[in-house]
């Protein structure tokens, strides 16, 4: 079965992680739906410079030195951006037969979609946006008025297309932020069950439904706040839909990223596939944990996770030179509580590269000033950083290259947008080289099922 056979769907697409990593597991997108504009220019732009002719290149690359941000760069930073851009000639052949679509989800038609099939959707993959369930934001996961209903969108878009498997990706905080989650009661035969999630959005202006078990009546809502609410409300949508679930956080650390960067994924078969999550390729150094040390024992002939120093700097900084044992990466004037650092040493992955502190990571060379460290953590001796004057210190920000690296993107991947609106795109990627571990593993189980279910194979083929 070729690439063609295992058609993408990509959902709230960005800079493009999740299918730069899929397509080289084997998949192809055809069709890709992102509302940022800056973002969707990204793609169109790598769809050009990895699949156009030489005239279409030159005319992103006259395009891209339009850009205005480009306007506060020196000559050779700029000579650098398009020395980095254009020096692979042999690039793979990526989102070569994808549509991009710069649009809201909510206006995504599944009739829209249905005209670009040529084949039965083989997958739907994407994360929704993660503010509403980061335990960085407000925590009001689900109950967020802006974004809590994205998930929706993907849901909706699952039951009307109906793929042979979906892909869901979002932060850890699923698993244990508190959410309201909403049941129905029988009164005659105690069934209790969950409600659905249109139910639950104005529950009080509603009577309970019928017992799905006894077809009783006499039925009451209960709401209960829970920890992983929202991980069972969305996987209870999934299943209404059809699908068998397999959740599971993962760290990129584990699978060849130097980042340390946790994430949660349903995977989702329609015809329940026997499937296995991908196995760890790297392990940490040191035990951290007792779970750890299991890890460690069933892992032992891994190799250690990739450091940032291997990644960017393997022999020497380009303009510090040798790397020093004080070296640390600094998130630059970012206030944090006294139990969260605010500098990592080299010999480690990255901190998880966030699409808000992305643009503020830099190099510091001779490391951090404790009265700057005390600055920044206000909370280890209740002052604000406004109380002390700065502290002077060497750095440079990591680059657009550097933070390509850390995500595990080719270095070459291009970038619209302001400095901002770049690292943005970076900070909400998902690392390709995990998206494609995990691409791998779908595929895996998808032909082992066809394999033993010949006429399955047959006609998903035809």
């Amino acid at each position: 079965m070729t690439s063609s056979h295992y058609n993408l769907l990509s959902l709230f697409t960005g800079a493009g992680g999740f299918d730069l990593g899929l397509e080289r597991a084997g998949f192809q997108t055809i069709l890709a739906s992102e509302l940022e504009p800056h973002a969707c220019t990204t793609l169109r732009y790598n769809r050009i410079l990895c699949n156009g002719s030489s005239q279409e290149i030159e005319s992103v690359m006259a395009q891209a030195k339009s850009q205005r941000c480009l306007s506060r760069l020196s000559d050779n930073e700029i000579d650098e951006f398009f020395r980095r851009i254009t020096e692979t000639k042999s690039r793979p052949k990526l989102l070569q037969n994808c549509e991009i679509v710069e649009g809201d989800i909510r206006k995504l038609s599944s009739a829209q979609v249905k005209t670009k099939l040529q084949k039965p959707l083989f997958c739907i993959a994407g994360g929704p946006p993660c503010q509403p369930f980061s335990k960085a934001g407000k925590q009001e996961s689900l109950d967020c008025k802006k974004n809590g209903t994205l998930f929706f969108e993907f849901v909706r878009l699952v039951r009307d297309l109906s793929p042979e498997w979906f892909i869901f990706e979002n932060v850890k905080g699923l698993t244990f932020t508190k959410t309201d989650v909403l049941y129905t009661i029988c009164s005659d035969c105690s069934a209790k069950e969950l409600a659905n999630f249109k139910a639950r959005q104005d529950y009080n202006k509603t009577a309970s439904p019928n017992c799905q078990r006894c077809k009783s009546s006499n039925t009451k809502w209960l709401l209960s706040r829970e920890a992983g609410g929202s991980l069972k409300i969305i996987l209870n949508e999934f299943r209404k839909s059809g699908y068998h679930c397999h959740s599971k956080t993962l760290n990129s650390a584990d699978f060849g990223v130097p980042q340390y960067r946790e994430r949660l994924f349903i995977v989702g078969s329609r015809d329940n596939h026997p499937f296995a999550w991908p196995s760890p390729t790297h392990r940490r150094p040191q035990a951290a944990s007792s779970q750890q040390l299991l890890f460690e024992e069933q892992h032992a002939s891994l190799p250690d996770h990739v450091t940032m120093r291997e990644a960017l700097w393997p022999h020497k900084h380009p303009h510090y030179g040798p790397i020093k044992d004080q070296s640390r990466l600094w998130v630059k004037n970012v206030v944090r509580p006294h139990d969260e650092p605010v500098t990592w040493t080299l010999n480690r992955p990255s901190p998880t590269i966030g699409a808000h502190q992305s643009a503020k990571l830099a190099f510091a060379p001779h490391g951090i000033p404790e009265a700057q460290k005390k600055r920044q953590q206000w909370a280890t001796r209740g002052q604000k950083q406004g109380d002390t004057p700065p502290v002077a210190v060497e750095h440079q920000y990591l680059t657009d290259e550097e933070l390509l690296v850390l995500q595990s993107f080719p270095r070459w991947w291009y970038l619209h947008g302001t400095r901002m609106q770049r690292a943005f795109q970076i900070g909400n990627a998902v690392p390709p080289l995990l998206a494609q571990k995990i691409g791998e593993s779908v595929l895996n189980a998808s032909r082992k099922f066809n394999a033993s279910n010949p006429s399955n194979f047959a006609s998903f083929c035809t």
